[in-house]
């Protein structure tokens, strides 16, 4: 597979970058920016190359000593390799300092999300700015060495419009130039005012912040055990002040979390969030500055439970990217893992403390799982899922699964191994070591091998340096006589390479659910095959294997009777694995019925199953996830029955009401909507995540009782979530007026930016034809916008997972032509949406055919110098067709 940069493309550039003085000015219609790079260079110079895109460059000069004078250089601007070549007047000796001074401006985008780009303005405002500069944004604001190693000191000066509430870039206001750290006026023009950042932290370029705005303030405080005090402030919206209290409470909560867990001290004075409106991304980590989504960074009574949790998780993640990857910064791009992996568990964490831990263990398995987008999915063509990358065509393409959901898994498996005390002892000395530096991933591995006294070399040859995942087989007996258990595991792999070397975690479990006494185990699994003799042991009613999915892979219990896993789903001490055997028994029934049209669900499946409908002993978001039938099986040989996925689904939720199940579903629904409310958020979260799986069963009704309750359900929803997932169930159901219920709700929710985000995601959920009417009918409206992601993915996301349309003549002549507009817009967004094709080979003959067809007029479309990313990633699909 080629690739437009490789990791050889990434050595330390010709001169370290020591500090930018930097001034920009903004107008509505374009930034101007004048600077000074100083640097020191590595190698003897002649020509200094500097990195820039799309900037109209009109001067460059060499200061004088004392800044009294410039001497003009000659400069040639290089687009093709978005460069701009320097002359310098002298030879430059290694060691020697070089100081450059440039006058610039950029025109600001309203789709292209780097540099700076013009976000959703407030009326009567200014134009408003935000800037994202990972991966090579910078170099779109001013010419730079625009590179990870590229860490230096910062002075910002930003002078805009005097209506703009705020100037924001990263530091502190120089108190100095600005006393009560506000801007100034600018001199002999009252209508502009100026402010000055300075930033003494060395700083990655891609770390930039420099935004002119209009927002209202929430502004409060942390206070670290020993009394220090860091300000903080939330920039929202107008009006939207009371919306920031809870995330404000979160972020507090994070900070002193974060620092019990890591020790980690803020450095700078204040630490703010801006609310944008436009981002390819939930967030960006700018150092003292996190821009987050405003969907995402604000909670009000619209904000749906998924973005509850998600704030969580959000808000620690970009706080602790201070440390991780403002502190210690990856070198380069192919070591972004470095940086995202380790947030990610600083993350998890976080959201365990906070939420139910086996109820967020169960999502976090189902963003490993989700077909198409998950890092199984990729690595099961066995093309992609290598976590240092061979090369990439931007580095957004990094922004995926592998990096932010199986990057984070291996330290998981790390943690394991080595032991929790060893682990972080370990990470200990990587901050310390490379505290204001970068670092690589070998060098991120040393300290884990210096504190561990292993070798890390197998561990990782297989986890970071090949594409592929383990799968683990076992099979048990045991011996009465001698009362010994005999386990065996087995390995093979998807993907080229060797042997993995994971934990394998496990526990015989006694009739009554109990762990048996001396059988709860973790193992170092790094062979083919594996033995363990458990001695002295009773017999096991069950095994337990792989709890809470401690390695990443599939692991499948051969030996395991149906029987054995009703038991488990009944009396696992281990929550996560109870959903693992529904799962593995809700398989079994797709299997019959995929062999069978006629067959229906079998009755020991359909008493289980109704069991759990009674039981109300279990947390509530467990007893959700075993209520849940979906279209996502554990069973890897299930996925590729893409168009039969939806039917087998119906066919199971239909079964379950057959025989007096509506009824008990009904009593259900009473029970839980009787129970007195709850003022606890992840208690309220988990009862909404049961109501829905509820409300799925009666979605699949067609009985005029079903859908008279769905009606009432929707008029006595208070909960944005409660009325998203009803008005899903009735836009799914045979409902005779789902159509005009659905407009009058849209009516509704368009009202809210969240409420209409949430409407967007319902309207591509459909089973039927008329979905592509449907969003159709949104892409028309005035308030939809292709180059606004948060707007366009709710949208069209849902209907790539739409397995029932997605895959029919009309589906894929949608996904084509979508594709090719979208990837025009934003690349990043449009790699999500063809996703779900990279499995193609593995279909049905006539749909392998014509989606091969869609891939190849996607690709005959779209330019590989236009959209290097989409271009390259069809090639690729295309590419694994011709190799079956």
């Amino acid at each position: 597979m080629s690739y437009l940069y490789a990791r050889s493309d990434f050595r330390l550039p010709p001169v370290q970058l020591t500090h930018i003085d930097l001034r920009l000015s903004f107008f509505e219609s374009h930034v101007d920016s004048a600077g000074t790079l100083t640097m020191t260079a590595r190698h003897p110079l002649r020509t200094l190359e500097l990195d820039a895109c799309d900037l109209e460059v009109t001067e460059v000069a060499l200061p004088a000593a004392d800044a009294s004078s410039a001497a003009p250089l000659r400069f040639m601007p290089d687009p093709p390799r978005r460069k701009l070549l320097i002359e310098l007047p002298a030879p430059v000796a290694t060691g020697e300092t070089v100081r450059v001074s440039v006058r610039c401006r950029c025109r600001p985008s309203d789709s292209r999300l780097e540099g700076i780009y013009r976000d959703t303005t407030p009326p009567f405002a200014p134009q408003q700015y935000i800037s994202q500069c990972q991966q090579w944004g910078f170099q779109r604001i001013f010419p730079v060495i625009d590179d990870c190693t590229a860490k230096c000191t910062f002075r910002t000066t930003l002078e805009g419009d005097a209506r703009y509430t705020h100037l924001i870039s990263n530091g502190d206001v120089d108190r100095d130039a600005h006393p009560d750290g506000r801007p100034s006026p600018v001199p002999g023009n009252p209508a502009r005012k100026v402010i000055t950042y300075v930033n003494r932290v060395p700083m990655a370029p891609y770390l930039f912040l420099a935004c002119a705005g209009t927002w209202e303030v929430l502004a409060d405080e942390v206070r670290y055990p020993d009394g220090r005090r860091i300000a903080l402030e939330y920039l929202v919206p107008h009006g939207k002040r009371d919306s920031a209290r809870i995330p404000m409470e979160i972020l507090k909560r994070s900070i002193l979390w974060q620092h019990a867990a890591t020790g980690y001290v803020y450095p700078f004075e204040t630490y703010r969030t801006l609310c944008m409106e436009k981002s390819n991304y939930g967030g960006m980590e700018n150092v003292g500055n996190t821009t987050i989504i405003t969907e995402a960074a604000l909670i009000d009574k619209d904000t749906v439970d998924a973005r509850l949790i998600y704030a969580h998780g959000v808000i620690v993640h970009e706080y602790e990217h201070n440390h991780c990857g403002s502190g210690v910064t990856m070198e380069s791009p192919f070591d972004m893992w470095l940086n995202e992996a380790y947030t990610v568990d600083i993350e998890r964490h976080f959201t365990a403390s906070v939420f139910n831990p086996a109820f967020m263990r169960l999502r976090e398995a189902d963003a490993i799982r989700e077909p198409g987008g998950g890092p199984l999915a990729m690595e099961d063509t066995g093309a992609f899922g290598q976590i240092v990358r061979d090369g990439f065509n931007d580095p957004d393409e990094l922004v995926d699964g592998v990096t932010y959901v199986k990057a984070p898994e291996v330290l998981n498996m790390l943690r394991q191994l080595l032991g929790t005390h060893v682990y972080d002892a370990a990470a200990r000395l990587y901050f310390s070591r490379h505290d204001g530096g970068n670092a690589n991933t070998a060098q991120f591995l040393a300290c884990f091998e210096e504190v561990s006294g292993e070798s890390l070399d197998a561990f990782s040859r297989e986890w970071l340096f090949s594409a592929g995942y383990p799968q683990v087989t076992a099979r048990y007996d045991y011996d009465a006589e001698r009362r010994e258990l005999h386990l065996h595991l087995a390995q093979t792999r998807t993907g080229r390479g060797g042997v993995f070397t994971l934990p394998f975690s496990f526990a015989a479990v006694d009739a009554r659910g109990n762990d048996i006494p001396g059988s709860v185990q973790t193992v170092r699994f790094d062979t083919p095959e594996a033995e363990i003799v458990l001695a002295d042991l009773d017999e096991p009613a069950f095994l337990s294997l792989n709890r809470d999915a401690g390695f990443y892979g599939t692991c499948t219990d051969l030996s395991a009777t149906p029987q054995q896993l009703v038991r488990q789903v009944r009396g696992d001490s281990n929550l996560f694995n109870r959903v693992e055997a529904m799962r593995r028994l809700t398989d079994l029934e797709r299997r019959r019925l995929l062999a069978d049209p006629l067959a229906t669900a079998s009755e020991p499946w359909l008493d289980l199953y109704r069991h759990l409908l009674l039981n109300t002993l279990l947390p509530d978001g467990i007893r959700g996830y075993l209520l849940k039938i979906d279209e996502l099986p554990l069973d890897r040989a299930l996925l590729p029955y893409v168009r039969e996925s939806f039917t087998l689904r119906q066919r199971l939720l239909r079964a379950v009401l057959s025989g007096g199940g509506e009824t008990a579903v009904f009593n259900a629904l009473h029970t839980l909507e009787g129970r007195p409310a709850t003022l606890d958020l992840p208690a309220a979260i988990e009862r909404r995540s049961l109501k829905n799986a509820l409300l799925n069963l009666l979605s699949a009704s067609g009985t005029v009782g079903a859908h008279l309750a769905l009606e009432e359900m929707l008029a006595g929803a208070v909960n944005i979530t409660d009325r998203l997932n009803t008005l899903t169930a009735i836009w799914q159901s045979r409902h005779g007026d789902r159509h005009a219920i659905l407009a009058r709700e849209g009516e509704r929710l368009r009202q809210t930016p969240g409420g209409y985000l949430g409407y967007l995601q319902v309207v591509g959920q459909s089973p039927r034809p008329d979905v592509f009417d449907a969003v159709a009918a949104e892409e028309r409206r005035p308030s939809f916008s292709l180059s606004h992601p948060g707007i366009s993915r709710a949208l069209y996301l849902p209907l790539i997972r739409n397995n029932a349309q997605l895959w029919t003549e009309r589906g894929l002549a949608w996904l084509t032509q979508t594709v090719i507009a979208y990837a025009q817009v934003s690349e990043y967004n449009a790699l999500r949406l063809i996703a779900p094709c990279q499995a193609w080979q593995s279909f049905a003959p006539d749909l392998r055919d014509a989606v091969g067809a869609a891939l190849r007029d996607m690709r005959a479309a779209l330019s590989p110098s236009k959209c290097p990313s989409v271009a390259g990633r069809l090639d690729a699909y295309l590419a694994m067709g011709e190799r079956e």
